[in-house]
């Protein structure tokens, strides 16, 4: 009997252990879940507070990556390479922003999304920067005259010479491109015509204002193509070879100008800055005959 009572006193004390066991387990497993819970429930809020920051980052990225494009596009364009990044090095700064130790509490990330913010806007001003510079020099670019309006032999140069009418020495303000008539007179950069008609001395004129002070005239024509007012570009044909006005001969005569001031034609003509080759150059090619 008395067996039996301690094996039933033991059968009991494991059991209330095993039961106390469980309870305790599911007691501790229930302020875990409900911890997890209240820090679920925290971070859905952080969540939900930083969607619209995270929204407004990648907008500016997108941005970025739009300017980035425009660049790579006007970059080809103006005829520049633009590579892959090179391999890079060096000691990195510190962190630039600090990190909260607790996540969950409010504001948590602020010091991380302002960096970024400010990050994005910086590059993304830099990047329309650069690309505004290089629009601006392939604008620049295509108002430079460039080559030659014609092809032919200079008969004349920019210089003094005697007057082939008066015999007076008189200042040449532009140079004298001897071709057969009728051979097509091309403009020498993009403009606009600011005259087309006939004018004392040059005979039937063109006149184009390329932007950026620069303006370029066309002489001597038989016959002019264009209209004042019309937008030309670089190697269009705007007149025909004459001898109108004061000439001796079919030629064009060619005139650049900048800011109002003659200016010697052959220094756009060739990529040399040897004056000695340039007053050697007897004969011109136009590249768009």
């Amino acid at each position: 009997m008395l067996k039996v009572c301690i094996i039933g006193a033991v059968i009991f004390v494991a059991a209330s252990a095993a039961v106390f066991t469980v309870l305790f387990d599911f007691t501790v497993d229930r302020s875990h879940f409900l911890q997890w819970k209240k820090e679920n429930d925290r971070l859905t809020k952080q969540i939900k507070k930083y969607e619209p920051v995270i929204a407004e980052l990648q907008q500016k990225s997108s941005a970025l990556d739009s300017t980035q494009g425009r660049l790579l596009g006007t970059a080809s364009l103006a005829g520049l390479q633009v590579s892959d990044p090179q391999p890079e090095g060096g000691i990195e700064s510190s962190q630039p922003y600090e990190i909260a130790d607790d996540i969950y509490q409010n504001n948590a990330l602020n010091h991380m999304t302002d960096f970024l913010r400010k990050e994005l806007d910086t590059r993304i001003s830099s990047i329309n920067g650069l690309a505004n510079l290089i629009e601006e020099q392939e604008f620049l670019l295509q108002s430079t005259p460039s080559g030659s309006p014609a092809e032919g032999w200079i008969s004349s140069k920019f210089d003094y010479r005697f007057s082939p009418f008066t015999g007076r020495l008189v200042f040449h303000e532009g140079i004298d491109i001897a071709s057969p008539f009728g051979s097509p007179v091309r403009a020498t950069a993009k403009g606009i015509v600011i005259f087309s008609g006939y004018k004392y001395g040059y005979g039937y004129l063109v006149t184009i204002d390329h932007g950026y002070g620069f303006v370029t005239r066309y002489g001597h024509n038989s016959r002019l193509t264009v209209d004042e007012g019309q937008v030309v570009q670089r190697g269009e044909r705007i007149a025909l070879v004459g001898s109108t006005g004061h000439s001796t001969g079919p030629h064009v005569h060619y005139e650049v100008l900048i800011n109002g001031i003659p200016v010697n034609p052959i220094n756009f003509m060739f990529n040399t800055s040897s004056d000695k080759k340039k007053k050697n150059i007897r004969y011109v090619k136009n590249e768009y005959n």
